[in-house]
C-alpha cells in the first residue's frame, strides 16, 4: 500500500490522475467519409454544445484538463480551441484528423507527414500561436504531448518522433505510467497512457464490443454509466492503494445524454473527494510530464504496451 511517507508526487499525494478529453468536432468523420455534405463544416455539436458543458463541469470543480485535439480543428474551432487554454487546460495534439495511428501511419512516410503537417506553419500548430497566427498571444501552448488515436504507435520509430517534434509525452494505450529510455539512453519519453477500462467508448459503443469480448471484463453488449462508474471510481481507489499513475479519457461527442453527463460528474466528485483528502495529485499531463522528469524515479521504466484495439 502506498503511504505519504513514501510518497513519489507532490504534496505527498498517493497517486497522480488526469483527466483528459479526446475528439474536437467533425475531424473523425471526415477522415472516415462519415460527415453529411449537407452539414456546414464548424456546426459540430460537441463543440457548439458540449463543450461549455464540459468547461462548465471542470471550473465548478476546479480540475485541471488536457483536451487531445486534431490539428485540422486549428483551422475550424480556433477560438473554441484559445477558450481552452484561457481557463487553464492543456491543449494536446491527437493526430492530424483522428487518423487511426496503428494503420493509417504504418509506414515511417505517412507518420512523418501526419506530424509534419500537425506541427507546421502552414496549418499547424507552430502557424497557429506563432506571429500572424490566429492563436499568437493567447494561451494556447506548443503541443507537449500526443495521444495516437487507437491507441497504439510504432515502437521507438514514434517515441524518437515525438521527441524530433519537441514532445515530453506520449498518451498510447499501457499499463501504467512509465519513464522510458529511447535512443540507447541518450534520451527519454515519458509515458502517460490511458486503460481501456478508462475510457468511455469502451463502454458505451457497440463498435467495442470486439474489445470488450477479448478484454474478457466486460459483457460484449454496451454497459451502462452506471457500470462506467463504479469501474472508474473503483480504479480511483486502487491507483491510490498501489500508488502510481492514472488517466480517465471522456469524449464530448459520447456525452450528449443525461445520464452521461451526470457519470462524469459523478466521477469527477469522486476525483475532487480523494485530491481534497490529499490521496492524489490531479493535473494535467503536462505537470505531471515535467514533475517526472524532475524526479525520475516517480515512474517505472516500462509501460506494459497494450497493443489492443477497438479497430
Amino acid at each position: 500500500m502506498a503511504s505519504a511517507s513514501n510518497s513519489k508526487w507532490p504534496n505527498g499525494a498517493q497517486a497522480s490522475i488526469t483527466l483528459t478529453f479526446d475528439n474536437m468536432g467533425e475531424a473523425a468523420d471526415i477522415n472516415r467519409n462519415l460527415w453529411p455534405s449537407s452539414s456546414p463544416i464548424g456546426s459540430h455539436y460537441s463543440v457548439t454544445k458540449m463543450l461549455s458543458h464540459f468547461l462548465d463541469l471542470v471550473r465548478k470543480y476546479d480540475i485541471p484538463i488536457t483536451y487531445f485535439v486534431e490539428s485540422w480543428n486549428l483551422g475550424v474551432y480556433p477560438e473554441a480551441i484559445k477558450r481552452i487554454a484561457e481557463e487553464g487546460h492543456e491543449v494536446a495534439w491527437h493526430a492530424w484528423q483522428h487518423e487511426a495511428w496503428g494503420k493509417e501511419c504504418k509506414e515511417e512516410g505517412d507518420e512523418r507527414r501526419n506530424f509534419e503537417r500537425s506541427f507546421g506553419r502552414e496549418k499547424g500548430i507552430e502557424g497557429f500561436v506563432g506571429k500572424g497566427g490566429r492563436g499568437e498571444g493567447s494561451k494556447v501552448e506548443r503541443y507537449r504531448g500526443f495521444r495516437p488515436p487507437g491507441g497504439s504507435i510504432h515502437g521507438e520509430r514514434t517515441l524518437k518522433m515525438c521527441r524530433e517534434f519537441g514532445l515530453g509525452y506520449i498518451s498510447p494505450s499501457a499499463d501504467r505510467g512509465a519513464h522510458v529510455p529511447i535512443d540507447g539512453g541518450k534520451d527519454s519519453i515519458v509515458v502517460l497512457p490511458f486503460r481501456w477500462s478508462t475510457v468511455d467508448a469502451y463502454y458505451y459503443m457497440d463498435g467495442f464490443s470486439g474489445l470488450r469480448k477479448m478484454k474478457g471484463e466486460l459483457p460484449e453488449e454496451a454497459q451502462s454509466p452506471s457500470v462506467l462508474v463504479e469501474r472508474y471510481c473503483a480504479q480511483i481507489d486502487d491507483t491510490i492503494e498501489k500508488g502510481g499513475y492514472l488517466s480517465f479519457l471522456f469524449h464530448p461527442f459520447l456525452t450528449d445524454q443525461e445520464d452521461r453527463m451526470e457519470a462524469m460528474e459523478t466521477v469527477m466528485k469522486h476525483l475532487v473527494k480523494r485530491r481534497d483528502e490529499g490521496k492524489i495529485w490531479l493535473a494535467r499531463c503536462r505537470d505531471i510530464e515535467g514533475w517526472v522528469r524532475a524526479h525520475p524515479d516517480s515512474l517505472p521504466e516500462d509501460p506494459g504496451w497494450d497493443d489492443s484495439s477497438w479497430r
